[in-house]
């Protein structure tokens, strides 16, 4: 009777564990993050590196499905676990014991691609670093080059809680000459630092799946395999079923009219358009226009002037310029400004307790001050600052992003008047001047030439420059001078550098930090806000712009790759 009731109750505790909703998939394989490196090669390869960490409970081996390479090989496969190298098998038999496949890792060539396999090893957690070499990820397109890969599929896998991707290349991919969109999960995808960053914002589930299209207008690359369509064609293809073509224009009504140009043009026309585009190239350089960029600094190298070079105006006044030169960006001006701000008062930066449960102190800028009234490029930033930090008047970094990302138009055409309004009022003021050429009575273009002022003032911009890089110049400077301190390091943040040289005041006078409205810590917290508002923006404009932004749960037609896999 006693072992009756023993199994009874055995069964009735065994009823209520899973009845409380204890499943035996709690048990089963799991991935906590999948974060993708991809550094694609001058060739169009691709060197793809996947950070995993997994619990593993059940199987032996893990693996990953490459098919539809669409002519791409696989090379240099190896994987490791906690940083240790596991040895290669040349001869993977997938119905090998999990003690024979342990700390070893080897291909399986199927009818449809390969199998890149790993052993488990011992159950529990484990940081996987798996690489490997895909060739031709990116191809060459009748207009141009793309990428249209997929990383990842759900569909039977062990799925992340979480998934990033970063994908670099030769050169930094720039708004202007790469299309970015993300198909198949939850999240977004938006240029960072020159490189593509991607992440989900929710766990990829069976019908997810990471398939990312890149464009290069540029053709950056010298691809060893090509596709017969246009750019417009791979991404209206990549599109179909997605959530991208519910939005208001797709982004790609230029490329459509570019192929629709190129189908009825004849050739003598082209021939003739290339032609006039070429002379008239000639004639702008005949005609010396403003020079700048690498050119101008290396005119300039090893040149230093050591006062602010423009004291006339605004810091914005010479925004053409320093735009010119590859300096200050919106973010640049923003960073300027918002320590301009603080040295006068108008902003102070705090530090406030964050978290219901998990406490950390987290950066808020106050503003004590309210809407500025002009309509000035300062006003006009200010005034998107106090917008952003709402009633309260305290700004936090994320409150910051999420602002930008929903006003980019307006931060575009802020961004668009900064450059046209210095470009006008530099003409003015006589340190730029316009011409116009003409050629075959038909190509002609007006651009800006810098008078010999004009010339005089971009040559102490760059040697500016050089003179707030070359920090042992810096100990030039007198104590008595620390209040023109403040202005070296308003326009260090045109040039993009505050951080170091603020750093590099305070060990060469440790009383700057005493003397100075302006701090390491300051300038630091102000790069970060500045630069929050700038990732908003840019998120934002990419969305609409085949820059990226919000991902499509659907599309990715056209795509090479699988990703497929899990473990068996």
């Amino acid at each position: 009777m006693l072992k009756k009731s023993i199994k009874y109750l055995a069964a009735f505790l065994i009823a209520m564990f899973f009845g409380l909703g204890i499943q035996s998939d709690s048990l089963a394989n799991s991935m906590e993050s999948l974060d993708f490196k991809v550094e694609l090669q001058p060739d169009g390869s691709g060197v793809v590196t996947e950070f995993r960490k997994m619990n593993m409970t059940e199987d032996t081996e893990i693996y990953i499905v490459m098919d539809n390479l669409g002519g791409s090989e696989i090379s240099n496969f190896s994987v490791s676990d906690f940083g240790t190298p596991l040895a290669y098998e040349p001869n993977w038999n997938i119905e090998a014991s999990r003690e024979e496949k342990a700390g070893k890792y080897g291909i399986v060539e199927t009818s449809s691609g390969y199998e890149l396999c790993w052993g488990i090893g011992e159950y529990g957690y484990h940081e996987y670093t798996v690489t490997y070499t895909i060739s031709g990820m990116v191809r060459q397109l009748e207009d141009g080059q793309g990428m249209n890969w997929k990383l990842f599929d759900g569909d039977g896998n062990i799925n992340p809680e979480n998934m990033t991707i970063t994908i670099g290349g030769p050169k930094e991919f720039t708004l202007d000459d790469t299309r970015i969109w993300g198909f198949g999960f939850e999240g977004e995808v938006f240029l960072e630092s020159g490189k593509l960053v991607g992440k989900s914002n929710a766990p990829l589930s069976d019908s997810n799946y990471v398939t990312i299209l890149m464009q290069f207008l540029d053709s950056p690359f010298q691809p060893t395999l090509s596709l017969d369509k246009t750019l417009a064609e791979q991404e209206s293809l990549a599109k179909e079923g997605s959530s991208y073509n519910d939005e208001e224009g797709d982004g790609s009504t230029l490329d459509k009219v570019i192929a629709f140009l190129a189908g009825i043009i004849p050739a003598l026309i082209a021939i003739f358009i290339a032609v006039g585009f070429a002379l008239r190239s000639r004639a702008v350089n005949n005609a010396n226009p403003l020079i700048g960029g690498r050119q101008r600094k290396n005119m300039n190298k090893d040149k230093y002037y050591r006062d602010v070079p423009y004291q006339e105006g605004p810091i914005s006044d010479v925004a053409f310029l320093l735009n010119q030169l590859g300096n200050g960006q919106i973010e640049d001006y923003f960073g300027a400004y918002m320590l301009k701000w603080l040295r006068e008062g108008k902003i102070s930066h705090v530090t406030e307790e964050k978290g219901l449960i998990f406490k950390k102190d987290a950066s808020v800028i106050q503003l004590n001050a309210f809407q500025m009234e002009a309509y000035d490029i300062e006003s006009r930033l200010w005034n998107m600052m106090q917008s952003a930090a709402g009633d309260d008047n305290k700004l936090e970094e994320k409150e910051f992003t999420k602002w930008a990302k929903k006003n980019y138009s307006q931060i575009s055409s802020l961004k668009s008047e900064l450059y046209t309004d210095s470009e006008y009022l530099l003409l003015e003021k006589g340190y730029l001047e316009q011409k116009t050429v003409k050629v075959l009575k038909v190509f002609s273009k007006t651009f800006s030439s810098a008078t010999p002022v004009g010339d005089e003032l971009m040559d102490k911009i760059v040697q500016y420059e050089n003179y707030l890089r070359d920090f042992s110049l810096l100990s030039e400077r007198q104590v008595s001078e620390v209040s023109l301190w403040e202005n070296m390091l308003i326009w260090a943040s045109l040039y993009g550098i505050a951080e170091e040289v603020s750093k590099q005041l305070e060990k060469l006078y440790p009383q700057f930090a005493v003397e100075n409205h302006l701090t390491y810590t300051d300038v630091y917290v102000m790069h970060h806000f500045a630069t929050s508002f700038n990732r908003g923006y840019e998120s934002g404009l990419s969305a609409s712009s085949g820059g990226g932004g919000s991902t499509s749960l659907g599309g990715g037609g056209g795509s090479f790759g699988g990703g497929g896999g899990g473990s068996r």
